[in-house]
């Protein structure tokens, strides 16, 4: 491809070849209707599936790069993403997602409308369809899937979400790359929380992309109580590792979040207890790897 592309789409996937087809034809969509340079890049980092096989045809495309990441860690396949990816701007996804028809050409649109903003993140919703009203009661009660909709106004966000991000080229060159010891096959998270820290202290601003839309499938094994405890615990682990003084705020918000569970629990209202349960976990799991690690 001569052409420079406009937006580098970077993928990081693991183990999820169905899903990630899945994502990637909804891509095709999204670039057909966008009419502008595109390049996708999915970087393999480390999948014991047929990842590569069921890629063989579609990186025959031009605009379409594969790459093997043998470190582990999303972190450290995003980054090697980064050092292929050629757009002006970059956007991501998660192999379990599916994106709007016009995902890439509200990017687009977004960041030719606002030069304020080095970066931006969009809604993550549910499926429209297909999904029991059950499961997205859990999903509400459990927060183990990352949806969001900050509704239907441009404004400024103070973090960013890593399903359904984009980030301006320089931005990169100005505050760095992933911290590749956070996410998952690291820390377990907060890569993209860590990330957008870092582009609001060098006094860059993050807005919110109402018009960039894209979809998370609901996996209902994120709704079991040991997914539960292990997606706080990386929450938890990533915060110490942020900061090896957060225990000091840790400590009183795990108080505070155990009598928050006592309370929902005599009052009947299971939705609240898991919320404090969840806060209860992380917290004591930041106060305890901040003291283990002295």
């Amino acid at each position: 491809m001569n052409e420079a592309p406009h937006i580098s789409v970077l993928i990081a996937t693991h183990n999820r070849a169905a899903s990630l087809l899945r994502l990637l034809a909804s891509l095709d969509g999204a670039v057909a209707a966008a009419n502008i340079p595109v390049e996708i890049i999915v970087a393999n980092n480390g999948s014991s599936d047929d990842t590569d096989a069921q890629l063989a045809t579609w990186r025959q495309d031009a605009r379409h790069h594969l790459l093997t990441t043998d470190r582990p860690g999303k972190s450290s396949a995003l980054n090697e993403a980064l050092r292929h990816a050629r757009g002006d701007i970059l956007a991501f996804l998660d192999d379990d997602e599916e994106v709007a028809s016009n995902w890439l050409a509200s990017i687009a649109l977004f960041f030719a409308e606002h030069d304020e903003y080095a970066a931006g993140m969009g809604r993550v919703l549910p499926p429209a369809a297909g999904v029991e009203s059950t499961d997205l009661a859990l999903a509400a009660r459990y927060r183990t899937i990352a949806f969001f909709d900050g509704g239907d106004q441009v404004h400024d966000k103070q973090t960013l979400q890593g399903g359904n991000m984009a980030i301006r080229r320089e931005v990169f060159a100005k505050v760095g790359g992933f911290d590749e010891r956070l996410g998952p096959g690291a820390s377990g998270a907060w890569e993209d929380i860590e990330l957008g820290a870092r582009i609001c202290r060098a006094g860059l601003r993050i807005g919110y992309m109402p018009g960039v839309t894209i979809v998370h499938h609901v996996d209902t094994s994120r709704f079991s109580p040991e997914y539960f405890r292990r997606h706080n615990e990386a929450a938890g682990r990533s915060a110490a590792i942020i900061n090896a003084r957060a225990w000091r705020a840790a400590l009183p918000r795990c108080l505070e979040a155990l009598v928050g569970v006592g309370l929902a629990t005599l009052s009947g209202n299971t939705d609240r207890r898991e919320h404090a349960r969840g806060r209860a976990i992380r917290h004591w799991t930041t106060v305890r790897c901040c003291w283990s690690a002295g």
